[in-house]
């Protein structure tokens, strides 16, 4: 067995599901999340606290400032750099998150797309006065998957998905289908699980959730961030969950309004997660909700040749 992969949509129980795995295996995380990447962005992105990182070894977090851009091909060269280097100490590589691109990117590599230089900045120059959601209605409306995929504030991915269909005539969707599996070393042997729960016992879980972190501390984190000097249009403070938290700090709206507006978004970005998922080969589907989830999680990975 070369490793093991978790995925499902947001709240759904994967990081407490693989440090147990980890724990049970031999192995160390190595966390496919698009958000934990980010130093000082702790409590929203439910990253793993520091006594859960001294039982198992965490890799790809707290690898940017937010001020910076993430980028899936870099993240994963990283990822599968971590992965070497778990593999290397005769461990178990698991892989955790719900990052559907990032972890595409880790274990299939991304496609690569020549885009001339001065028609990516004449077409940036044609949409500079263009809102995200009206972007975001055009990209629907030639690249529904996309749409689907990528959420409506998100403009960098908007755009980079917009230009890759006006500017090659094919939209990104397409692009994907068309990568092979082929040409990414240490790939094989991965054994994927899925974590899903019915829709209504997901909203729950997101809500309380939602509620619990902000008990935690989320506005406090948020504060401390913006106190430093934190710009709020920084990349790292547009992540999820983010941009609500701060109006709430700033007395912009009440706690509840902003508890309430980010279980709906995260609802929203689960399910969009679950559209990518269910595209994903060789996963054995499990009810995260089920008696029993780690035994039966753990005869896969015992049939698969893991013990």
């Amino acid at each position: 067995m070369n490793g093991v992969v978790i995925i499902g949509p947001t709240a759904v129980g994967k990081s407490s599901l693989g440090m147990r795995l980890a724990e049970q295996l031999g192995g160390e995380i190595v966390s496919i999340d698009s958000r934990q990447i980010y130093r000082g962005l702790d409590i929203g992105t439910a990253k793993a606290n520091t006594f859960e990182q001294a039982r198992v070894r965490h890799h790809c977090i707290d690898i940017l400032d937010i001020t910076e851009k993430s980028n899936a091909r870099w993240f994963a060269d990283l990822a599968r750099e971590a992965m070497d280097s778990i593999r290397a100490v005769g461990r178990i590589p698991v892989l955790v998150g719900g990052s559907g691109l990032y972890l595409r990117s880790v274990t299939q590599g991304l496609f690569e797309i020549d885009l001339d230089r001065s028609e990516r900045l004449q077409f940036e120059k044609s949409i500079e006065d263009t809102s995200a959601t009206d972007l975001h209605a055009k990209l629907s409306a030639a690249d529904p998957e996309s749409g689907e995929r990528i959420h409506e504030n998100d403009r960098y991915r908007i755009v980079r998905a917009l230009e890759v269909f006006i500017l090659t005539g094919t939209t990104m969707s397409e692009h994907f289908r068309r990568q092979k599996n082929a040409g990414v070393d240490g790939m094989s042997g991965l054994v994927r699980i899925g974590l899903n729960l019915e829709r209504e016992a997901l909203r729950s879980r997101i809500e309380e959730r939602t509620r619990e972190m902000f008990d935690a501390g989320w506005p406090d984190e948020v504060s401390a961030l913006l106190d430093k000097g934190a710009d709020t249009q920084c990349p790292g403070l547009q992540t999820l969950g983010y941009p609500e938290t701060i109006g709430y700090v700033k007395g912009e709206q009440a706690r509840n309004e902003s508890i309430g507006r980010i279980a709906t978004l995260t609802a929203r970005y689960a399910k969009r997660q679950m559209t990518w998922f269910r595209k994903e080969h060789d996963v054995s589907w499990q009810d995260a909700g089920a008696e029993g989830l780690f035994e039966t999680v753990l005869n896969i990975l015992d049939s698969a040749g893991t013990s």
